[in-house]
């Protein structure tokens, strides 16, 4: 179990850092090339649109299909890609042959996004059900630690190496985690088969009967929208509004992600025992984080005080992250059935990804609109009601199915 646990984030880390990797140096050759920050942000765009479009496609294959055989197939899919833009593009990037970069990133967040489905949904294949939490809380820390590694590795090979030499390093990256899932030892399925042909409908369906699902997914939908307040709010908040230097920036955007390595390894050894009513308490101590994100302006002009308390809000955060993704990947793999949790991942993390741009336009035209205090202040107060109004109706559902 441990060895699975420890080669499943390995591989989860290995791929991860690959694609973030990539995606950051590309982003900064689409910069320095055409310096618009609008073709810049269309790769943030990619991802989102990809997951939407293959929400159904993901439930056929990932439901019916071998996980190990799709996970092959997902990282092999971004190697051939990867070795046929080496081949042909070589050293020449220009606005050119932008578009044989977008084709390629089309590609690798296909292949991406198929791997992260079929990785979540083979748990119940990699190890015993009290073992769920273990292996979730460990590919989340290898994952935080990819997102982490990913800009830094990116950059700098943007500024010391050549784009064959990165691009050859991500093929060995990529070639890596293909070794390591070879070895992966996936038990048999134990599901019916899926021959309808409308099953994206079935998973529709199923979701729409379990009241407790539906909420986690539209909490999911509202929360990635609410979260945008942080990420886009923190850096207007320490650099403009309290004029600090961007150096307590960086410190705090480290402490977030410090706290979620270290809260994914500590739910390796602490256990939840309710994933359901942890998934709603995390919820509502982010509302009222965001709510407090708007008092250090308000209260004191002491900058010791308020580096201080921003710290323990970020780190704050950045465990609740972590709990509440585990807390809500674990529930689902317990509760949903096996021939549906492709489709059910597949629909999370579309409509996931899909609102992280749309929380940054709309957080970014707020912040400019207003001051960050009350852009903070109201959005917690918004989403304690709506995560209130959702525990409220999913509880009232129950009792009425009951």
């Amino acid at each position: 179990m441990f060895n699975t646990i420890i080669k499943t984030s390995l591989i989860s880390l290995v791929f991860n850092l690959a694609i973030t990797s990539l995606n950051f140096f590309f982003g900064l050759y689409f910069l320095q090339i055409t310096g618009s920050a609008f073709i810049f942000g269309t790769l943030t765009i990619i991802g989102p649109l990809v997951s939407l479009m293959l929400t159904p496609i993901m439930t056929r294959i990932v439901d019916t299909g071998s996980h190990k055989k799709i996970l092959l197939i997902a990282q092999i899919i971004s190697f051939v890609f990867l070795v046929v833009y080496w081949v042909v593009v070589r050293d020449h990037l220009d606005v050119g042959t932008l578009s044989y970069v977008y084709i390629l990133m089309i590609i690798i967040r296909v292949s991406e996004e198929l791997f992260i489905v079929t990785l979540k949904a083979s748990t119940t294949q990699l190890v015993e059900k009290y073992d769920y939490q273990k292996l979730n809380a460990s590919v989340q820390s290898a994952t935080s630690v990819a997102n982490i590694l990913g800009p830094i590795v990116g950059g700098l090979a943007f500024s010391l190496l050549t784009l064959p030499f990165f691009i050859s390093l991500i093929i060995f990256l990529v070639g890596m985690s293909i070794l390591f899932t070879r070895t992966l030892k996936l038990a048999p399925l134990h599901r019916l088969s899926v021959t309808d042909k409308n099953s994206f409908l079935m998973v529709i369906k199923f979701i729409k009967d379990r009241p407790e699902i539906l909420s986690l997914v539209i909490i999911a939908m509202f929360i990635n929208l609410f979260a945008s307040s942080i990420t886009i709010g923190l850096p207007i908040l320490v650099i403009k509004q309290l004029s600090l230097s961007k150096l307590v920036y960086s410190f705090l955007e480290s402490l977030t992600s410090v706290a979620m390595v270290g809260g994914g390894i500590l739910l390796t050894v602490h256990t939840i025992k309710d994933n359901l009513k942890m998934m709603y308490q995390s919820m509502l101590c982010f509302t009222i984080i965001i709510v407090l994100f708007g008092f250090p302006e308000l209260i004191t002009r002491n900058y010791l005080i308020i580096i201080g308390f921003l710290g323990i809000l970020v780190v704050v955060f950045g465990l609740i992250v972590v709990v509440a993704n585990t807390a809500m990947t674990t529930y689902l793999q317990i509760e949903v059935p096996e021939n549906k949790q492709g489709g059910v991942y597949s629909i999370i993390n579309a409509i996931s990804q899909l609102f992280i741009p749309l929380g940054g336009l709309c957080y970014g035209l707020l912040f400019d609109r207003f001051e960050s205090y009350q852009v903070f202040i109201s959005s917690g107060l918004v989403a304690f009601v709506i995560i209130i109004g959702l525990l409220l109706l999913t509880k009232k559902r129950i009792i009425k199915g009951i």
